[in-house]
């Protein structure tokens, strides 16, 4: 018996060990493509995991397979393909080509698109390269992803907005955003949307595929945002969990060179001295000596009575630094959790997400709460349901303007804490170490009367207190949708889509100063300048609550119809009929002196209201549409589209209210010929040409074409009345946009390189602008003349995009990819009010300089005068101009610089040069220049390297060749104030100049004197009190204007992103699909000559303005 079972068993356990045997065999095998060439470098999996790669033979070999093995081969370009081993020994695959990057759905107006299908020019993002970047807001993370989409950050503080342009400037009637479609919703913006919630976004740039949105794609373009929906999840899947966020800590960095104590120092000794006289009374006025007097010495360098306090306070190092003083670390966080899945019928996603952001500045914050819901479902064969929802909650709260207006202004030598027990200018007792009201105040300072003081300024860490001011917004914005299949290839979809926005926002100034009863955080704006006290007889408190609620919803009917014939022709047609309707309410209260201290704005009864400055408004509009488009295809290389759309807009009159907007768009898939088949290394090859119009509305509000009733000061101070609001134009129409766009796109060695470039031009006409009528039609409550808006103004933009992405690398373990892409645009305008050729602004310099239109000229060009440096010592060859002939110098002859420009223009050594243009002697507006305030070019470049589970990635986005006003350098290169903080700058000084002594005698010599003893030829001008104009001479005025005119080109490294994603293997154990953790440091480094903050807002007023920053991020990647 037991003879028997080991026979049985040795029987049972025999082919086992036979099965292991031939289980333990290599198998080999190679890789073609379709023509029989060898594949090389292809990826071999073995039930998931690299077995094998081919060699320069295509073939390959797997030791110890089993015949259950799942054998995957994978190449970029073709596709994927899995087989069961079984008991073959050898296998041979074929791969077939998969232009993967061709068939990429693209979304377009009213539906989707293969890519290669595509007639007209769209950029196109996924949510990975959105998301690398790590910014906190959508908007931000798009910044250089597509060519010929100019976005640039308008401030540097907490929840900062952008500026975009798409393909230039196309209307001079104010900023006009393109259009943003959310989910098929029409929409003002998206940066409060979640950016872990988006899948894609797709611009789409030339008038072919803007036109279907006709007046509600503006001249700016349609930027298609797709969120995380239902409708991308799988039949059948099960449910899944995510989880994406990050935390990272933002720190300023490459402040700007403000001057330190010593700078200071040196500073303000110079801008103290005279003119002075030669000893033997020779003295060549073109080059004129300077001296100090003992009563400027005490004032500039602040005499206490017995000694200099800034000489002491120097040499005890006991300056300061204010930068260090105002500027927190702030932080970044988004966190994004969604759970999608589906049935056989249903589909489902929901994602809720929460991002806060805190800046530099004390209160500077926002907090931003999403919620996303999206289902979709197949009720029957014949009907499909669903509906998209995202709302969004968004707390804001805001430093005091004027706080961060003045934060960088206090020099080192103001003293931000008192030092000691003592009393202040208001009479008020303050105990060492609390706040100083006045940094730079004699009291504070301690010298012996106010003329030796800096200024009365308040102190910005106190301003920072003085005020609260919070917004809270709700934005809600979804569609709900019912869909009719008919049949293969027809369907309708009636979709409504509405879209609602509150928010309130208060505002309250005044709080008390606990160290100073009775008065507030604020000074009174004339002198004597004092802390506000809290009496009847000023307005020492003020407080307004605003509310705005808009809501607009858009109900769109589409039938489309698909069919294609014979296997060679496809045609698509497309019918719209839309409805849109919008109102906004908004309510403005405001209020001042209140008597419950504390209330806030929450409290508005508490206050005496100003009935004259608040309001209530509510305006409505409303829109009607049309729409056609029709494709053609031939055998997927003659390709066709053609757009049609009628729009009908309330904001018009009777008889000008509907627009059409017409365009058509041809593509010619070179590729597909068959005289180009045996051309292996081409993949791809298509041509496109298009040509539509667009219009645009946004220039007028809803009632531009009636009068309105306006309240009047009839007799000021007597009685008010009520006149019309102006003279209107009843026969506006729309602003349209013309343009022609010729594209080439391309793919190169299986598509291991692909891209585009396009070439368009596009000239806007009929702009709504403003022109000023004569004085015989009256005025406005200003008095300034009326105004009409109507139809006269043309721009033209010109420009060229590029795009390439390349694998460089793509093994078994390592894959590296590369992409750039590159724009540039020339706009110009070709009429402005019909009749000049130019309107010049003249409300400030700036504006002036940044505002004023001219025919010929880019609308965004700066008209200023070009500073030519310093008048010097060194000889210089005389001009051959009618200045140098009229002034007895020979054009050619050799002269000391400081003896010409003072013959010729009064200056005298030290004195800034203004280029004469014209060399008339004579600087007057025919010698201002024209800078350039559009870039020549923005570019970007990104790569993303692999090696197994590890990747690295990094971005570089560069705009090159724009000049700016910069609010920045008009404060801090300012020669007319010697009190408060500048720039360190490079400043010129002439020889034998008095540069430091340690006092005056009675005689007039100097204690211990340093003097400069070469010159010093520096790039600004010599600081100094001896002539008009604090120094500067007779084109002081000139100086400050051009001083504030720089380049600000720059390079950004946007994000350098380190990430590991673990093993499946690991993570299985854990029911958890994927895990990926990793660092990223956005901005590191910034490449540019600016000398301010940041040069990407370097136009922005001061309040705005502030430092560069950098973040480093620690975040994950989880699904379960």
């Amino acid at each position: 018996m037991h003879l028997q079972i080991r026979r049985a068993l040795t029987a049972s356990v025999l082919p086992m060990v036979c099965l292991t045997a031939f289980a333990q065999k290599t198998v080999t095998g190679t890789v073609k493509d379709a023509k029989g060439e060898p594949l090389i470098g292809v990826t071999v999996f073995v039930d998931g995991k690299p077995g094998s790669i081919t060699d320069f033979d295509g073939k390959f070999s797997i030791p110890n397979a089993s015949p259950s093995s799942k054998v995957k081969v994978s190449y970029i370009g073709y596709k994927e393909q899995t087989v069961t081993l079984g008991n073959a020994a050898n296998l041979n695959f074929v791969l077939q080509e998969d232009n993967a990057t061709l068939n990429e759905v693209v979304v377009v107006g009213y539906g989707t698109m293969k890519k290669k299908d595509l007639t007209g020019s769209v950029g196109s993002v996924k949510t990975e390269e959105l998301n690398a970047k790590g910014a906190p807001s959508l908007m931000e993370n798009l910044q250089g992803s597509t060519p010929g989409v100019n976005i640039t950050q308008t401030s540097g503080r907490a929840g900062s907005g952008f500026n975009i342009e798409v393909r230039g400037k196309s209307s001079i009637n104010g900023d006009t955003n393109p259009l943003y479609v959310v989910d098929g919703v029409m929409c003002d913006d998206i940066d409060w949307l979640n950016p872990q919630d988006i899948e894609r976004v797709d611009v789409l740039k030339d008038a072919s595929s803007t036109a279907i949105y006709g007046s509600r794609a503006t001249p700016a373009g349609v930027v298609m945002v797709t969120t995380k929906s239902g409708s991308a999840v799988k039949k059948g899947s099960k449910a899944t969990i995510s989880y994406d966020g990050y935390y990272g800590i933002t720190k300023a960095v490459r402040m700007p060179d403000f001057m330190d104590g010593q700078s200071f120092y040196n500073y303000r000794f110079m801008k103290f001295l005279a003119y002075g006289s030669s000893a033997d009374g020779l003295q060549n006025p073109a080059r004129p000596t300077y001296k100090m007097e003992d009563t400027a010495m005490k004032q500039g360098l602040l005499f206490d009575g017995e000694n200099y306090v800034m000489k002491q306070m120097l040499a005890n190092g006991k300056t300061y630094s204010w930068p260090d003083l105002v500027l927190n670390d702030g932080s970044q966080q988004n966190h994004y959790v969604a759970i999608s899945g589906s049935s056989d019928k249903i589909n489902y996603h929901t994602g809720i997400g929460y991002n806060k952001v805190e800046g530099l500045y004390e209160n500077d914050k926002e907090n931003r709460f999403n919620f996303k819901g999206s289902l979709d479902a197949k009720v029957n064969k014949l009907i499909s349901v669903g509906f998209n929802m995202n709302l969004a909650r968004i707390e804001n709260k805001y430093a005091d303007d004027d706080a961060v207006a003045d934060a960088f202004r206090m020099n080192p030598y103001m003293v931000p804490y008192y030092l000691k027990d003592q009393y202040d200018k208001d009479g008020a007792w303050h105990t060492a170490g609390q706040l100083a009201n006045f940094p730079g105040n004699s009291y504070t300072l301690g010298t012996t009367n106010t003329g030796m003081q800096f200024t009365d300024a308040f102190n910005p860490l106190m301003s920072f207190k003085n005020s609260s001011k919070q917004r809270e917004t709700w934005r809600m914005l979804g569609n709900v949708y019912l869909q009719f299949d008919f049949m293969k290839g027809l369907n309708f979809k009636t979709t409504f889509s509405p879209n609602y926005t509150y928010y309130r926002e208060g505002y309250y100034q005044g709080y008390e100063d606990p160290t100073n009863s009775g008065h507030t955080f604020a000074v009174t704006t004339k002198s004597p300048y004092i802390q506000v006290p809290m009496t009847d007889d000023y307005t020492w408190s003020q407080a307004s609550y605003t509310t705005n609620r808009s809501f607009q919803w858009t109900w769109d009917n589409v039938i489309n119809w698909t069919k294609t014939f014979n296997q060679k022709h496809s045609v698509g047609v497309m019918g719209l009929m839309s409805l849109q309707s919008g109102n906004v309410e908004k309510s403005y209260w405001l209020g001042t002196n209140t008597k419950l201290v504390g209330s806030d704005w929450n409290a508005m009864q508490n206050l005496t209201q100003n009935a004259t400055d608040s309001y209530t408004s509510y305006s409505e509009n409303s829109m009607m549409s049309y729409a056609l488009r029709a494709n053609y295809g031939y055998m997927d290389k003659y390709l066709f589209t053609a757009t049609v759309r009628w729009d009908g807009s309330s904001k018009f009159a009777d008889g000008h209210r509907w627009g059409a907007f017409p365009s058509f768009a041809a593509a010619w898939r070179i590729s597909e010929e068959n005289f180009m088949k045996n051309i292996d290394w081409l993949s791809n090859l298509k041509l496109r040409l298009s040509y539509g119009v667009t219009g645009n509305n946004d220039g007028i509000d809803n009632y531009a074409t009636q009068s309105t009733p306006s309240k009047f000061g009839i007799y000021p101070g007597m009685t008010t009345g009520y006149v019309y609001s102006g003279i209107v134009d009843k026969s506006i129409q729309w602003e349209k946009s013309h343009e022609f766009n010729i594209g080439l796109d391309f793919g190169f060695l299986r598509n291991r390189i692909y891209g585009s470039i396009d070439w368009y031009t596009k000239k806007s006409t009929d702009l709504l602008y403003q022109v000023n009528l004569p004085l015989e039609a009256g005025v406005n409550s200003s008095g300034d003349p009326l105004t009409l808006t109507t139809n006269i103004g043309s721009v033209r933009n010109t420009g060229i995009e590029a795009a390439i992405t390349g694998v460089v690398i793509d093994t078994k373990d390592w894959n590296w990819t590369v992409s750039a892409n590159i724009s540039a645009n020339k706009n110009k305008v070709l009429e402005i009010n019909g009749t000049g050729d130019r309107v010049i602004q003249t409300s400030s310099t700036k504006s002036q300089v940044e505002n004023s239109i001219f025919v010929g000229r880019s609308y965004n060009v700066l008209w200023a005068y070009k500073y030519d440096g310093p008048v010097t010592d060194r000889m210089m060859t005389v001009p051959n101009n009618e200045a140098a002939v009229k002034n007895n110098f020979t054009p050619g002859e050799q002269v000391k610089e400081y003896d010409y420009y003072y013959k010729v223009y009064g200056l005298t050594e030290g004195q800034p040069k203004i280029n004469d243009k014209d060399g008339n002697g004579v600087i007057d507006e025919k010698d201002r220049e024209f800078f350039k305030g559009d870039p020549k070019f923005t570019g970007t470049f990104t790569s993303s390297l692999s090696y197994k589970g590890w990747d690295l990635g990094f971005s570089i986005y560069a705009k090159v060749g724009q000049h700016v006003y910069s609010s920045f350098l008009e404060e801090y290169t300012r020669f007319s104030d010697r009190g408060r903080q500048h720039l360190n700058v490079d400043y010129y000084i002439p020889a034998g100049t008095l540069i430091d002594c340690d006092g005056v005698n009675a005689d007039g010599t100097y204690l211990n004197p340093v003097y400069q003893e070469v010159t010093h030829y520096g790039k600004y001008p010599f600081p100094n009190d001896g002539a008009g104009n604090s120094g500067l001479g007779s084109l002081a005025t000139q100086y400050d204007e051009a001083r504030c005119v720089t380049k600000a080109s720059f390079a950004k490294v946007k994000n350098i992103t380190l990430g590991y994603t673990f093993p499946k293997k690991w993570l299985t154990p854990w029911h958890c699909s994927y895990l990926r953790l990793y660092f990223t440091v956005t901005n590191p480094f910034v490449f540019t000559k600016y000398d301010g903050f940041d040069p990407e807002w370097a136009s922005a007023a001061r309040k705005n303005d502030g430092p560069s920053t950098v973040t480093y991020q620690l975040g994950a990647s989880i699904k379960f």
